[in-house]
């Protein structure tokens, strides 16, 4: 029997993955209208924000963004989306992970199912690509260059805000994701991107993996100024106090000076339309840090 706590870090990582369309399908962008059910959260997620929200009939139980998703049908969780339940809302496109929901693309498709199989992308442009491509399928082209553009304005002010606040150099920060085994965000991943375009350290972004396993020994060479730990609105996840006890009486600077504290993993795990908000999350937590400047200031 599969170990439920590691199902649900699997889960809680795989659903940060957003990804892009490769080849668009047969049905043209201007002929489309109907209903929608979306695999995973960040694609829920850019629908909604290409305004096409009214047409989606169905998401996956990590779905927490908008809140009126709360109030739609399930089809099951981001790993194991239900054929019968996707059916049962008929849908006139479906929209997923080619690879972890390949084979159910397959058969939907083959049972006459639109299909919209999207690519994951392990970084911030892949927010782009699904915007983009999404918007040319449901015929919302001109809406996603909108969004897109709003995210960079965001991130260029909070890169000047990091500037702003850490004169000479932000702190840096570990984002720790599960605690058996460690399991951290590394340097390939949305987080990583996301802390690169703003301006502060991420302190594993120098093993190119998405979410490398790291002993505690990776963590005191690394000595991180302060430590992440996202935390879901749904599902398990790791609480600050757990990772305290873990790394309880390690010389590490962060568990020194009290610097652990937690995330929203429903921004971090989700890469999509609210890229601007995780950043301004991770700022935040930059600014908890000792000598830290304020706008105020």
């Amino acid at each position: 029997m599969k170990n439920p706590k590691r199902r649900s870090m699997a889960a809680m990582i795989l659903v940060c993955a957003v990804s892009f369309p490769f080849l668009p399908q047969e049905v043209p962008a201007e002929a489309f209208s109907g209903r929608i059910v979306s695999l995973a959260p960040a694609i829920t997620e850019c629908v909604f924000a290409l305004g096409a929200g009214d047409s989606v009939a169905g998401v996956t139980e990590q779905d927490v963004f908008p809140e009126i998703v709360k109030e739609l049908p399930v089809v099951g969780g981001y790993l194991d989306p239900s054929l019968e339940k996707i059916l049962a809302l008929s849908p006139d496109l479906v929209i997923g992970i080619a690879t972890f929901h390949a084979k159910l693309l397959e058969r939907l498709s083959s049972l006459g199912v639109n299909t919209l199989p999207l690519t994951i992308h392990r970084g911030l442009d892949g927010v782009e690509g699904a915007l983009v491509q999404i918007g040319d399928r449901i015929g919302r082209e001109d809406r996603a260059k909108e969004v897109w553009k709003g995210i960079e304005v965001q991130l260029a002010n909070l890169e000047s805000e990091v500037r702003r606040a850490f004169p000479l150099g932000a702190p840096s920060l570990l984002v720790v994701v599960w605690h058996d085994p460690l399991t951290v965000a590394g340097g390939v991943n949305f987080i990583n991107d996301i802390l690169d375009r703003i301006g502060i350290p991420n302190a594993a972004a120098d093993i190119l993996y998405t979410f490398p396993q790291m002993d505690p020994e990776g963590i005191i060479s690394r000595d991180p100024d302060i430590i992440l730990v996202p935390q879901t609105e749904r599902g398990m996840s790791l609480s600050p106090e757990t990772l305290k006890k873990v790394l309880a009486g390690l010389s590490i600077r962060a568990v020194e000076n009290g610097m652990i504290t937690s995330v929203s993993a429903d921004l971090l795990f989700h890469p999509g339309p609210r890229a601007g908000e995780a950043a301004r999350s991770l700022l935040e937590a930059a600014l908890l840090f000792p000598g830290a400047k304020n706008e105020k200031d």
